[in-house]
């Protein structure tokens, strides 16, 4: 306190001639127009660029709840778009049964409910890369569910506990899925071959197909894991595979495996279909 004392005491003079500085400022703005309206001016220009700045910090932490509403959106749309899909396919092959089809079908379909997760970890730079997801068995995780990004396609639900998931990305040389160019019924391999995260191969694609570069790449349904026409990448070059009569094209992902924070898993085909054709693979292999 004695020393707070000293201080004051010390430069008075500085405190007195703040003070006086003060008050000239005030008489000066209080009767000049001129000088009140650049002080007002200023002033305003000053809280308008703090509300600006606030207004971007809070609208930064409000992405991620728009993020995840808009993860659940895109998931709902591709829902809608697969359904609509079997829906025409089904109409157009049996034109008889189409009374009984809408009554019947669209009475019985429920969609499966997809599931959002965030990223834990993540490697890149490694042959056989990972990601592990905070959603596990009891968030309804289940092995061999595709897990897609806001970009597209990431990989697939290879394990899971009760509260984690391993997925296997397809920066993973193990990945293998059924693709094709849009637009197009004609699938091919996609497949990563290490090297470069933001590459992959289309491999064993048709040479009879047209092609051409910035082709749109986009799942082909032919699987279990994904549904028709999620975005995969674009075509950057191809060349002829090891058997002349393929392509092997050269696909820039969509993805950025790099800054993947939250992925989407897919619910895949219902638990008859797949019983359905699990035996009619235990058959073939009879």
């Amino acid at each position: 306190m004695h020393n707070l004392i000293n201080f004051l005491r010390k430069n008075s003079h500085w405190f007195v001639f703040i003070f006086l500085e003060i008050i000239c400022f005030y008489f000066i703005f209080s009767s000049n127009s001129y000088q009140k309206s650049i002080f007002f001016n200023s002033s305003n220009e000053f809280t308008g660029r703090v509300y600006t700045i606030s207004g971007n910090v809070l609208s930064y932490f409000g992405l991620r709840s728009e993020n995840e509403e808009l993860l659940l959106k895109n998931a709902d749309l591709q829902s809608q778009i697969a359904e609509l899909k079997d829906y025409i396919y089904d109409l157009e092959n049996d034109s008889l049964k189409t009374n009984a089809f809408i009554t019947d079908s669209l009475g019985t379909r429920q969609k499966e409910p997809h599931i959002i997760a965030r990223v834990e970890n993540n490697t890149i730079s490694q042959i056989y890369n990972f990601i592990i997801i905070n959603k596990g068995k009891k968030d309804g995780v289940q092995t061999d569910m595709g897990v897609v990004s806001q970009q597209g396609i990431v990989g697939v639900v290879r394990d899971a506990t009760l509260n984690y998931a391993v997925v296997q990305p397809v920066l993973n040389p193990h990945s293998r899925f059924s693709c094709k160019i849009l637009n197009s019924n004609t699938a091919g391999t996609l497949v990563w071959e290490g090297g470069d995260p933001r590459y992959a191969s289309l491999t064993e694609y048709p040479k009879y197909e047209k092609v051409e570069k910035g082709d749109t790449i986009v799942t082909s349904g032919f699987s279990d894991i994904f549904p028709e026409g999620i975005f995969v990448g674009v075509i950057e070059d191809y060349k002829s595979g090891t058997n002349d009569n393929f392509y092997s094209l050269k696909i820039k992902l969509s993805t950025d495996f790099g800054s993947l924070k939250r992925v989407l898993l897919l619910s895949g085909k219902d638990d008859e279909r797949k019983e359905l054709e699990q035996k009619i693979k235990n058959v073939q292999e009879q």
